[in-house]
């Protein structure tokens, strides 16, 4: 199986039609369900159902096409981000990075109150993988990356973490809700809603909250694509739609987040770098200053976020 394959089939998936595939991927239609019954056989069953209209992905293609969209975004920001290292970073000072929707603006005002005088550059990435790279290179100084449950991360060897806070995913539904008097939501409870999703990459999460709700039985009817958490919350005050969030977000008005029964969905932040580098001999005290701000912010919301499996590090 090769990423090519995978590209067929999110082609195939999206075209809901073998010739519609097969027209924009630009060969026979024969030749293309040749190809896509190869494809079937080393995944060991029919990713899709032939209908008169077209073609509807199976469960096990449902499945098949939700990963293969993983690895081709990784695969996408592997190629961004070695041309990021090709083309060099250049400047002096610590240059700190994250992943989108990790707290990184926080690192950032941590390090410029311990380093005043430190030149400061900050880089974000959409994928940890990306950033991770970037550190190991030695492109970033230090960074914060985050890490779901069935994606862990790949840290390079040359790479040095340290865990900074622990943080379930709530559901954010409108005011006003079925379900907003409840003190937790079973995932299950969701299954006829329509679900308001972040780009994969974006803080994470989409594929996690996609395996969880396999297991609670359903596949989210996902509608609403590539939204940041600002975007999630208009549409779930205005379209009557569900989105995931996590509690050290900003108050969302008009938007009740919930806790999910048994936290099948959480996210680790993490601080990395590179352990050969000058900026190491700073992480014990940025470490120690980040866990003070993030207890600064959000030590308010402490209760509800002890409730709900949240957990910090210790410095």
């Amino acid at each position: 199986m090769e990423l090519r394959h995978l590209h067929v089939v999110l082609t195939v998936a999206e075209a809901g039609s073998i010739s519609r595939a097969a027209s924009s991927l630009k060969i026979a239609q024969a030749g293309l369900t040749a190809q896509l019954r190869r494809i079937e056989r080393g995944f060991g069953g029919p990713l899709f159902v032939r209908r008169s209209d077209g073609v509807e992905p199976t469960e096990l293609g449902r499945h098949v096409v939700q990963r293969s969209r993983d690895l081709v975004e990784r695969f996408d920001d592997l190629l961004s981000t070695a041309r990021t290292i090709a083309a060099g970073s250049g400047g002096l000072g610590i240059r700190l990075g994250g992943v989108t929707g990790s707290l990184t603006p926080l690192l950032v005002r941590v390090v410029r109150e311990l380093l005043p005088d430190q030149p400061q550059t900050t880089h974000i990435e959409r994928s940890c993988d990306a950033v991770l790279e970037l550190v190991r290179s030695g492109k970033l100084d230090v960074a914060l990356v985050v890490e779901f449950p069935r994606s862990p991360l790949r840290i390079p060897e040359e790479v040095a973490c340290r865990p900074v806070v622990t943080e379930p995913m709530l559901v954010g539904i409108p005011t006003g809700h079925r379900l907003s008097a409840r003190a937790e939501i079973r995932l299950s409870e969701l299954a006829d809603e329509d679900w308001a999703v972040p780009e994969e990459n974006y803080g994470g999460g989409k594929l996690n909250l996609h395996l969880a709700c396999e297991a609670a039985g359903f596949t989210p009817r996902c509608v609403h694509f590539g939204v940041d958490p600002a975007a999630a919350a208009e549409l779930v005050r205005s379209a009557q739609t569900v989105a995931c969030f996590f509690p050290t977000c900003q108050d969302l008005p008009g938007v009740v987040l919930k806790p999910i029964v048994d936290n099948p969905v959480y996210r680790r932040v993490t601080l990395v770098w590179q352990r050969d580098r000058a900026a190491a001999a700073y992480v014990d005290d940025i470490h120690a200053a980040l866990l003070q701000a993030y207890q600064e912010r959000f030590w308010g919301r402490a209760p509800k976020l002890a409730a709900t499996g949240f957990t910090a590090a210790a410095s």
